[in-house]
């Protein structure tokens, strides 16, 4: 049986592919796209000085030294997050438990796999699931948000990239310690 096919929407559905850009930044090759585009637009009468194209230049250049600066700002965020919970290694805190099962998960497939969690087939995933430690950490997860007492016996980089504790096998949010002993 024949299905009827246009071949006009054929191919135009088939060679189309929308591009899934997720950011809504100017590119480096977009902006010297749209200056290429004002001066092939320009009125020849009066043409756009190089001074102008200089000053837009500098511009674009100055925007991308900020956002090189705030992404090292952010790097030593998260390096001051991690110092800050190695510290509490080996001290008694107080803080409220998380759903811990998504930190578990990734540290039990990067000790097994050398892969996080996102990246495992889904037998490996299914095996990890069946660990004891994954296992346990669902089963108290209805507990996500009680205090907790204790011990900081590891920490840990969450899949989302925020260092955890581990406080007597509870995963603890280091942003909701309220004491230190």
């Amino acid at each position: 049986m024949a299905l009827p096919i246009d071949p006009i929407t054929g191919l135009q559905n088939s060679t189309y592919a929308p591009k899934t850009s997720t950011s809504q930044d100017l590119g480096s090759v977009d902006f010297m796209k749209l200056i290429i585009a004002q001066m092939r637009n320009q009125n020849p009468l009066e043409p756009q000085k190089d001074s102008d194209f200089m000053a837009q230049m500098a511009q674009f250049e100055s925007l991308n030294q900020m956002k090189l600066v705030a992404s090292g700002m952010k790097v030593l965020q998260g390096v001051n997050e991690l110092s800050s919970a190695a510290g509490m290694l080996g001290k008694t805190v107080s803080g409220k438990m998380v759903n811990g099962v998504p930190v578990v998960r990734d540290m039990v497939s990067r000790e097994k796999y050398s892969l996080p969690f996102a990246k495992l087939t889904s037998e490996q995933r299914s095996q990890v699931d069946n660990d004891e430690r994954v296992q346990v950490t669902a089963a108290d997860a209805q507990n996500a948000g009680r205090e907790v007492s204790g011990t900081v016996d590891r920490v840990v980089v969450g899949p989302d990239g925020i260092p955890m504790l581990f406080v007597g096998g509870r995963v603890v949010d280091m942003f909701t310690v309220s004491e230190v002993r």
